[in-house]
Protein backbone atom coordinates (compact mmCIF):
# COMPACT_ATOMS: atom_id res chain seq x y z
CA UNK A 1 0.00 0.00 0.00
CA UNK A 2 1.25 3.49 -0.84
CA UNK A 3 2.50 5.48 2.11
CA UNK A 4 0.56 8.54 0.98
CA UNK A 5 -2.69 9.01 -0.90
CA UNK A 6 -1.56 9.90 -4.40
CA UNK A 7 -4.67 11.04 -6.25
CA UNK A 8 -8.05 12.61 -5.51
CA UNK A 9 -10.59 12.21 -8.31
CA UNK A 10 -13.64 14.45 -8.39
CA UNK A 11 -16.74 12.97 -10.03
CA UNK A 12 -19.37 15.74 -10.42
CA UNK A 13 -22.76 14.03 -10.50
CA UNK A 14 -26.16 15.40 -11.44
CA UNK A 15 -28.96 13.00 -12.42
CA UNK A 16 -26.50 10.42 -13.74
CA UNK A 17 -27.86 7.18 -12.29
CA UNK A 18 -27.82 5.61 -15.77
CA UNK A 19 -24.04 6.03 -16.01
CA UNK A 20 -22.75 5.78 -12.45
CA UNK A 21 -22.63 1.96 -12.11
CA UNK A 22 -20.08 1.60 -14.93
CA UNK A 23 -18.25 4.76 -13.93
CA UNK A 24 -17.78 3.94 -10.27
CA UNK A 25 -17.12 0.25 -10.91
CA UNK A 26 -13.96 1.24 -12.77
CA UNK A 27 -12.53 2.58 -9.48
CA UNK A 28 -13.74 -0.29 -7.29
CA UNK A 29 -10.43 -2.13 -7.24
CA UNK A 30 -8.70 -3.28 -4.08
CA UNK A 31 -5.35 -2.33 -5.63
CA UNK A 32 -6.37 1.34 -5.55
CA UNK A 33 -7.11 1.45 -1.82
CA UNK A 34 -4.72 3.82 -0.10
CA UNK A 35 -3.68 5.26 -3.45
CA UNK A 36 -6.85 6.90 -4.79
CA UNK A 37 -9.86 8.62 -3.27
CA UNK A 38 -12.90 9.14 -5.47
CA UNK A 39 -14.98 12.11 -4.34
CA UNK A 40 -18.47 11.74 -5.80
CA UNK A 41 -20.22 15.11 -5.56
CA UNK A 42 -24.00 14.86 -5.80
CA UNK A 43 -24.74 18.33 -7.15
CA UNK A 44 -28.37 18.62 -6.02
CA UNK A 45 -29.69 15.81 -8.23
CA UNK A 46 -33.46 15.79 -8.80
CA UNK A 47 -33.89 12.11 -9.72
CA UNK A 48 -35.62 11.04 -6.49
CA UNK A 49 -32.33 10.14 -4.86
CA UNK A 50 -31.22 7.63 -7.51
CA UNK A 51 -27.82 9.26 -8.15
CA UNK A 52 -27.12 9.70 -4.45
CA UNK A 53 -28.21 6.15 -3.61
CA UNK A 54 -25.81 4.69 -6.15
CA UNK A 55 -22.95 6.82 -4.87
CA UNK A 56 -23.70 5.83 -1.27
CA UNK A 57 -23.76 2.14 -2.19
CA UNK A 58 -20.21 2.34 -3.52
CA UNK A 59 -19.15 4.34 -0.48
CA UNK A 60 -20.48 1.62 1.81
CA UNK A 61 -18.92 -1.22 -0.19
CA UNK A 62 -15.57 0.50 -0.76
CA UNK A 63 -15.04 2.96 2.13
CA UNK A 64 -11.30 3.01 1.46
CA UNK A 65 -11.85 4.52 -1.98
CA UNK A 66 -15.14 6.43 -2.21
CA UNK A 67 -16.33 9.57 -0.45
CA UNK A 68 -19.69 11.21 -1.16
CA UNK A 69 -20.42 14.90 -0.86
CA UNK A 70 -23.89 16.40 -1.21
CA UNK A 71 -24.58 20.02 -2.03
CA UNK A 72 -27.21 22.26 -3.60
CA UNK A 73 -27.04 22.43 -7.37
CA UNK A 74 -24.33 24.78 -8.54
CA UNK A 75 -23.00 23.21 -11.71
CA UNK A 76 -19.91 21.27 -12.71
CA UNK A 77 -17.53 23.99 -11.56
CA UNK A 78 -19.08 24.19 -8.12
CA UNK A 79 -18.68 20.42 -7.71
CA UNK A 80 -14.98 20.72 -8.52
CA UNK A 81 -14.67 23.62 -6.06
CA UNK A 82 -16.28 21.51 -3.33
CA UNK A 83 -14.10 18.46 -3.99
CA UNK A 84 -10.88 20.47 -4.14
CA UNK A 85 -11.66 21.98 -0.74
CA UNK A 86 -11.59 18.54 0.92
CA UNK A 87 -9.18 16.60 -1.32
CA UNK A 88 -6.47 14.67 0.50
CA UNK A 89 -4.46 13.30 -2.42
CA UNK A 90 -1.13 14.75 -3.56
CA UNK A 91 -2.65 15.22 -7.02
CA UNK A 92 -6.15 16.16 -8.12
CA UNK A 93 -8.17 15.56 -11.26
CA UNK A 94 -11.80 15.47 -12.36
CA UNK A 95 -13.58 12.79 -14.37
CA UNK A 96 -17.17 13.17 -15.56
CA UNK A 97 -19.86 10.87 -14.23
CA UNK A 98 -20.62 9.38 -17.66
CA UNK A 99 -16.95 8.57 -18.28
CA UNK A 100 -14.70 6.04 -16.63
CA UNK A 101 -11.08 4.94 -16.28
CA UNK A 102 -8.90 2.03 -17.26
CA UNK A 103 -8.26 0.57 -13.81
CA UNK A 104 -4.87 -0.89 -14.68
CA UNK A 105 -3.69 2.40 -16.19
CA UNK A 106 -4.97 4.33 -13.18
CA UNK A 107 -3.05 2.03 -10.85
CA UNK A 108 0.12 2.53 -12.88
CA UNK A 109 -0.45 6.30 -12.85
CA UNK A 110 -0.52 6.30 -9.04
CA UNK A 111 2.75 4.40 -9.02
CA UNK A 112 4.31 7.01 -11.31
CA UNK A 113 2.94 9.81 -9.15
CA UNK A 114 4.75 8.38 -6.12
CA UNK A 115 8.04 9.25 -7.76
CA UNK A 116 7.01 12.69 -9.02
CA UNK A 117 6.69 16.10 -7.44
CA UNK A 118 6.05 18.20 -10.57
CA UNK A 119 2.97 20.39 -10.74
CA UNK A 120 1.26 18.74 -13.74
CA UNK A 121 1.18 15.19 -15.08
CA UNK A 122 -0.34 14.61 -18.53
CA UNK A 123 -1.54 11.19 -19.67
CA UNK A 124 -3.66 9.94 -22.60
CA UNK A 125 -7.41 9.77 -23.23
CA UNK A 126 -9.43 7.37 -25.34
CA UNK A 127 -12.79 8.30 -26.85
CA UNK A 128 -15.47 5.60 -26.82
CA UNK A 129 -18.40 5.96 -29.22
CA UNK A 130 -21.70 5.68 -27.35
CA UNK A 131 -23.45 3.76 -30.13
CA UNK A 132 -20.74 1.56 -31.64
CA UNK A 133 -18.29 1.33 -28.70
CA UNK A 134 -15.52 2.02 -31.21
CA UNK A 135 -12.43 3.46 -29.55
CA UNK A 136 -10.09 6.24 -30.63
CA UNK A 137 -6.88 6.81 -28.69
CA UNK A 138 -5.40 10.31 -28.71
CA UNK A 139 -1.72 9.48 -28.76
CA UNK A 140 0.78 11.98 -27.47
CA UNK A 141 2.78 13.55 -30.30
CA UNK A 142 6.30 12.39 -31.04
CA UNK A 143 7.53 15.77 -29.78
CA UNK A 144 6.35 15.00 -26.24
CA UNK A 145 9.34 13.82 -24.16
CA UNK A 146 8.00 10.99 -21.99
CA UNK A 147 8.69 10.42 -18.31
CA UNK A 148 10.81 13.55 -18.00
CA UNK A 149 10.04 16.53 -15.82
CA UNK A 150 10.03 19.58 -18.09
CA UNK A 151 9.84 23.28 -17.24
CA UNK A 152 6.29 24.40 -17.97
CA UNK A 153 7.57 27.41 -19.89
CA UNK A 154 9.33 25.02 -22.28
CA UNK A 155 6.08 23.17 -22.99
CA UNK A 156 3.55 25.98 -23.06
CA UNK A 157 5.09 27.65 -26.12
CA UNK A 158 4.90 24.49 -28.25
CA UNK A 159 1.60 24.48 -30.17
CA UNK A 160 1.90 20.78 -30.93
CA UNK A 161 1.90 19.99 -27.18
CA UNK A 162 -0.54 22.43 -25.57
CA UNK A 163 -3.69 20.81 -27.03
CA UNK A 164 -2.89 17.74 -24.91
CA UNK A 165 -3.29 19.80 -21.75
CA UNK A 166 -6.99 19.11 -21.25
CA UNK A 167 -9.29 18.23 -18.40
CA UNK A 168 -9.32 14.60 -19.56
CA UNK A 169 -5.56 14.17 -19.27
CA UNK A 170 -4.41 16.40 -16.44
CA UNK A 171 -3.51 15.49 -12.89
CA UNK A 172 -2.45 18.66 -11.09
CA UNK A 173 -0.70 18.84 -7.75
CA UNK A 174 -3.39 19.64 -5.20
CA UNK A 175 -1.35 22.23 -3.35
CA UNK A 176 -0.58 23.95 -6.64
CA UNK A 177 -4.31 24.34 -7.34
CA UNK A 178 -4.86 25.73 -3.87
CA UNK A 179 -1.83 28.01 -4.05
CA UNK A 180 -3.09 29.61 -7.27
CA UNK A 181 -6.46 30.19 -5.61
CA UNK A 182 -8.38 28.12 -8.14
CA UNK A 183 -12.10 28.71 -7.91
CA UNK A 184 -14.21 28.01 -10.95
CA UNK A 185 -17.31 29.79 -12.20
CA UNK A 186 -20.47 28.23 -10.86
CA UNK A 187 -23.82 27.57 -12.51
CA UNK A 188 -22.20 27.52 -15.92
CA UNK A 189 -21.00 25.01 -18.49
CA UNK A 190 -17.60 25.02 -20.27
CA UNK A 191 -15.66 25.84 -17.14
CA UNK A 192 -13.41 22.88 -18.00
CA UNK A 193 -11.52 25.30 -20.26
CA UNK A 194 -11.19 27.70 -17.33
CA UNK A 195 -9.97 24.85 -15.12
CA UNK A 196 -7.17 23.91 -17.50
CA UNK A 197 -6.02 27.50 -18.11
CA UNK A 198 -6.09 28.62 -14.48
CA UNK A 199 -4.78 25.32 -13.15
CA UNK A 200 -1.73 25.26 -15.42
CA UNK A 201 -0.85 28.94 -15.86
CA UNK A 202 1.41 29.14 -12.80
CA UNK A 203 2.73 25.58 -12.93
CA UNK A 204 6.47 25.23 -12.53
CA UNK A 205 6.87 21.95 -14.37
CA UNK A 206 5.14 19.11 -16.17
CA UNK A 207 5.60 15.45 -17.09
CA UNK A 208 4.06 13.45 -19.96
CA UNK A 209 3.31 9.77 -19.31
CA UNK A 210 2.10 7.36 -21.98
CA UNK A 211 -0.77 5.86 -19.98
CA UNK A 212 -4.32 5.64 -21.31
CA UNK A 213 -6.31 6.49 -18.20
CA UNK A 214 -9.44 8.38 -19.25
CA UNK A 215 -12.29 6.73 -21.18
CA UNK A 216 -14.33 9.56 -22.67
CA UNK A 217 -17.84 8.72 -23.88
CA UNK A 218 -18.78 10.54 -27.11
CA UNK A 219 -21.80 10.59 -29.39
CA UNK A 220 -24.36 11.69 -26.80
CA UNK A 221 -26.54 14.43 -28.31
CA UNK A 222 -27.07 15.85 -24.83
CA UNK A 223 -23.36 16.44 -24.26
CA UNK A 224 -22.30 20.03 -23.66
CA UNK A 225 -19.90 19.81 -26.63
CA UNK A 226 -22.64 18.88 -29.12
CA UNK A 227 -23.28 21.69 -31.61
CA UNK A 228 -26.87 22.26 -30.45
CA UNK A 229 -25.80 22.29 -26.79
CA UNK A 230 -23.22 24.98 -27.51
CA UNK A 231 -25.96 27.14 -29.03
CA UNK A 232 -28.40 26.50 -26.20
CA UNK A 233 -25.73 27.44 -23.68
CA UNK A 234 -24.38 30.44 -25.56
CA UNK A 235 -24.51 32.62 -22.44
CA UNK A 236 -22.44 30.09 -20.47
CA UNK A 237 -19.79 29.91 -23.16
CA UNK A 238 -19.67 33.69 -23.36
CA UNK A 239 -19.22 33.91 -19.61
CA UNK A 240 -16.21 31.59 -19.70
CA UNK A 241 -14.83 33.37 -22.78
CA UNK A 242 -15.04 36.72 -21.05
CA UNK A 243 -13.43 35.23 -17.93
CA UNK A 244 -10.40 34.01 -19.90
CA UNK A 245 -10.05 37.29 -21.83
CA UNK A 246 -10.28 39.26 -18.58
CA UNK A 247 -7.68 36.97 -16.99
CA UNK A 248 -5.29 37.77 -19.84
CA UNK A 249 -5.79 41.52 -19.44
CA UNK A 250 -5.36 41.25 -15.68
CA UNK A 251 -2.23 39.14 -15.65
CA UNK A 252 -0.33 39.66 -18.90
CA UNK A 253 1.94 42.40 -17.51
CA UNK A 254 3.07 40.25 -14.58
CA UNK A 255 3.65 37.03 -16.53
CA UNK A 256 6.81 35.89 -18.25
CA UNK A 257 6.71 36.22 -22.07
CA UNK A 258 6.16 32.47 -22.44
CA UNK A 259 3.26 32.34 -19.99
CA UNK A 260 1.69 35.50 -21.42
CA UNK A 261 1.88 33.97 -24.91
CA UNK A 262 0.30 30.75 -23.61
CA UNK A 263 -2.57 32.62 -21.98
CA UNK A 264 -3.05 34.77 -25.09
CA UNK A 265 -3.23 31.67 -27.28
CA UNK A 266 -5.80 30.07 -24.97
CA UNK A 267 -7.90 33.25 -25.03
CA UNK A 268 -7.81 33.35 -28.83
CA UNK A 269 -8.78 29.69 -29.01
CA UNK A 270 -11.95 30.09 -26.96
CA UNK A 271 -12.85 33.29 -28.83
CA UNK A 272 -12.59 31.41 -32.13
CA UNK A 273 -14.90 28.71 -30.77
CA UNK A 274 -17.35 31.43 -29.75
CA UNK A 275 -17.45 32.71 -33.33
CA UNK A 276 -18.21 29.19 -34.54
CA UNK A 277 -21.09 28.75 -32.11
CA UNK A 278 -22.81 31.91 -33.31
CA UNK A 279 -22.04 31.84 -37.00
CA UNK A 280 -21.96 28.12 -37.79
CA UNK A 281 -23.72 26.03 -35.15
CA UNK A 282 -26.81 28.21 -34.65
CA UNK A 283 -29.67 27.04 -36.88
CA UNK A 284 -31.30 30.44 -36.38
CA UNK A 285 -28.95 32.20 -38.79
CA UNK A 286 -30.19 35.71 -38.05
CA UNK A 287 -29.79 35.25 -34.31
CA UNK A 288 -26.33 33.78 -34.73
CA UNK A 289 -25.19 36.68 -36.89
CA UNK A 290 -26.55 39.21 -34.39
CA UNK A 291 -24.80 37.42 -31.53
CA UNK A 292 -21.51 37.31 -33.40
CA UNK A 293 -21.65 41.00 -34.28
CA UNK A 294 -22.48 41.99 -30.71
CA UNK A 295 -19.72 39.82 -29.26
CA UNK A 296 -17.20 41.08 -31.79
CA UNK A 297 -18.04 44.70 -30.96
CA UNK A 298 -17.51 44.08 -27.23
CA UNK A 299 -14.29 42.21 -27.90
CA UNK A 300 -12.89 45.10 -29.95
CA UNK A 301 -13.90 47.53 -27.22
CA UNK A 302 -12.51 45.59 -24.24
CA UNK A 303 -9.78 43.28 -25.59
CA UNK A 304 -8.23 44.90 -28.62
CA UNK A 305 -5.19 42.65 -28.96
CA UNK A 306 -7.33 39.50 -28.84
CA UNK A 307 -9.79 41.02 -31.32
CA UNK A 308 -6.98 41.81 -33.77
CA UNK A 309 -5.45 38.35 -33.43
CA UNK A 310 -8.78 36.65 -34.12
CA UNK A 311 -9.99 38.95 -36.90
CA UNK A 312 -9.13 36.57 -39.72
CA UNK A 313 -10.93 33.69 -38.00
CA UNK A 314 -13.97 35.91 -37.49
CA UNK A 315 -14.03 36.75 -41.19
CA UNK A 316 -13.67 33.07 -42.10
CA UNK A 317 -16.58 32.21 -39.81
CA UNK A 318 -18.65 35.00 -41.39
CA UNK A 319 -17.89 33.59 -44.84
CA UNK A 320 -18.84 30.09 -43.70
CA UNK A 321 -22.06 31.48 -42.28
CA UNK A 322 -22.90 33.11 -45.61
CA UNK A 323 -22.07 29.86 -47.45
CA UNK A 324 -24.40 27.84 -45.25
CA UNK A 325 -21.85 25.85 -43.26
CA UNK A 326 -23.83 24.66 -40.26
CA UNK A 327 -21.88 22.09 -38.23
CA UNK A 328 -18.50 21.31 -36.76
CA UNK A 329 -18.21 18.35 -39.13
CA UNK A 330 -18.76 20.54 -42.16
CA UNK A 331 -16.30 23.11 -40.83
CA UNK A 332 -13.66 20.45 -40.23
CA UNK A 333 -14.09 19.14 -43.76
CA UNK A 334 -13.83 22.64 -45.17
CA UNK A 335 -10.67 23.36 -43.20
CA UNK A 336 -9.41 19.81 -43.91
CA UNK A 337 -8.89 18.99 -40.26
Amino acid sequence: MAEELQLSICVPSYNVSAYLPQTLASYADVRLEGRVEVIVVDDGSTDDGATLALARSFERSWPGIFRVLTKPNGGHGSAINAALAVARGRYFRTIDADDWVDSDALLELTRRLEGLSCDCVVDVKTEVDMATRAERRFDLPAEAPLDRVLPFEEVCVQPELTPFLMIHTLSIRTEQLRACGLRLLEKTFYEDFEYVVKGTLDAADLCFVDLTVYRYLVGNAAQSVADASYVRRWADHERVTQEICALYERRRASLSPARAAYLFQRACLIVNTHYNIALIFDADRARGLARARSFRWRLERDHGSIARATQRRYLVARACHAAGVSSQAQLNALLRR
